[in-house]
């Protein structure tokens, strides 16, 4: 199953943290990873539970990464560290 980035932005108010929204299109699932300057992932969606979230497409996955990096948490996420 093949992995492809579909975006990579800068989080905002973060120096050095960056969003990766990934996914399978095919497939149609995507997930998001936050990693810090170091490359060290902070939050990868794709880790939670036996499937990941498998968000069906990859704006939403982009909202909820942006809310997470913000402070703004949903149900499902812990808060950024």
């Amino acid at each position: 199953m093949s992995e492809t980035t579909i975006y990579e932005i800068p989080a905002p108010d973060s120096m050095d943290r960056v969003i990766k929204i990934y996914g399978n299109g095919e497939m149609g699932w995507y997930e998001y990873r936050v990693l810090d300057g170091t490359g060290r992932v902070l939050v990868d969606t794709g880790t939670e539970g036996s499937y990941g979230r498998q968000y069906g497409q990859p704006e939403v996955a982009l909202r909820d990464a942006l809310m997470w990096c913000t402070g703004f948490v949903d149900g499902y996420s812990q808060a950024m560290p």
